[in-house]
């Protein structure tokens, strides 16, 4: 496979079908308000991720004027939970929010988390339920795939799919960073550390094995928990290493920028940082995200995100976001979008039922079916039987001094023939 942009065939296309007016409560769907759930971490700064997110996923309800099929669609404050605990992701607060959100009937669908850890605990609950949940950001493989353990999360159901995403996973994230070290940045030595969360750990042992696997060195490698709050006597240790590059495994609230400026003082400054998407969370003028944490110390950073970067719908979904928002999509606001596009898709082909736990299912069936092509504001994907995308794209964002925010850089498409 090449680094290459690449066009993907597809349009912003959201369903809006009406409604009637019979009111809530009656036998039928038509005129009944449905909820679509959000579950992200809204704290600190993991609210520089989840805040792009919320909006793309509002915005596409609204684009779509509150409609799907016979159904209101609307997504309250009171179903929109956050999972962080003392200013980061919680798995144990967020097995509690779905909890809650699968007691009510009235949520027929969730979107989130925006953490590994927190969906590996909230799978089994949605699961048993049978509560569609879309991710618009977990990675880690072994959420869904039977290889990497995706079964045990399902147990109740294994063979009813109800989690999907539409990013894809760090089988493909992790090797694509070592891939873009190695031929576009050159470097072979490099050191590793992660925050040792499912997410962090998981993507940095992906990244490992295929710089390893290509002719890269690991010169050290580090596991340390978010806890720590000194991370100069490790970056001390790996300077002594001689890296060419750093690779982190984890998310800004995990570590991220504190670790840049730990290697920053350590005199590790002029050579590459890079994480994955865990860091792409915005720009300096988003509060507590990576870049705003680091500032110019960022100079040499970059970021892999697990989507599409490049997209025919992308000039008019920036457009229409920064017209409500004021202000530009960053991080996976489109991935949002996309979910809740899927979401409503689905409803529009579930039909009118006569309550919402018939709905749910319905619902669920629809939105996994994987014959079902759905065109949306990030392009044309389906999901598979494990329910994850078919569109299987790494995009690269390295830092711009001059806008202080993440500028693309290119994507690779895993899903493309090989040339």
């Amino acid at each position: 496979m090449k680094l290459r942009t690449l066009s993907v065939f597809a349009a912003s296309a959201v369903i809006a079908l009406g409604a009637c007016s019979t009111a809530p409560g009656s036998s039928g769907g038509a005129g009944r308000t449905v909820y679509i759930g959000i579950e992200l971490p809204q704290q600190g700064s993991e609210l520089a991720g989840a805040e792009p997110v919320i909006n793309g996923i509002q915005l596409a309800i609204k684009d779509a004027g509150n409609k799907a099929g016979p159904y209101t669609v609307e997504s309250p404050k009171s179903v929109n939970f956050d999972d962080a605990k003392d200013g980061k992701h919680d798995p144990n607060t967020g097995a509690q929010n779905m909890t809650a959100l699968v007691g009510n009937d009235q949520v027929v669908a969730v979107i989130g988390p925006l953490n590994s850890n927190v969906a590996a605990v909230q799978i089994p609950i949605s699961n048993e339920a049978g509560l569609l949940q879309c991710s618009p950001a977990n990675t880690n493989e072994g959420l869904t795939k039977p290889e990497f353990g995706g079964l045990d999360k399902r147990k109740a159901h294994p063979d009813k799919i109800n989690y999907i995403r539409v990013v894809t996973t760090d089988d493909k994230q992790g090797p694509a960073a070592a891939k873009y070290i190695l031929e576009v940045l050159k470097k072979t030595k490099v050191y590793i550390i992660d925050d040792t969360e499912t997410f962090g750990k998981g993507i940095a042992d992906n990244f490992s094995k295929y710089l390893t696997d290509n002719g890269g060195t690991v010169v050290q490698r580090d596991g340390i928990p978010s806890t720590v709050t000194d991370y100069s006597p490790y970056l001390t240790k790996a300077k002594a290493a001689a890296p060419e590059a750093i690779y982190f495994g984890g998310v800004t609230a995990s570590g991220g920028a504190r670790i840049l400026k730990a290697a920053v003082q350590a005199g590790l400054g002029d050579i590459p940082f890079i994480g994955p998407d865990g860091i792409y969370d915005g720009g300096a003028d988003t509060k507590d995200s990576f870049l705003n944490l680091a500032g110019d110390d960022a100079k040499n950073a970059y970021a892999t995100a697990a989507a599409v970067g490049d997209y025919p719908g992308k000039a008019d979904f920036d457009t229409k976001y920064k017209a409500a928002y004021g202000k530009d999509p960053t991080g996976y606001s489109a991935t949002g979008y996309a979910c809740a596009q899927v979401i409503l898709n689905a409803l529009g082909r579930a039909g009118d039922t006569p309550d919402n736990k018939t709905l749910r299912e319905k619902l669920r069936a629809a939105a996994v079916d994987p014959t079902v092509t759905y065109s949306s504001v990030i392009g044309s994907f389906h999901f598979d039987a494990n329910g994850d995308t078919s569109q299987l794209i790494i995009s690269f964002y390295g830092y711009d001094a001059a806008s202080k925010n993440w500028a693309f850089k290119s994507q690779l498409d895993f899903a493309a023939p090989a040339s």
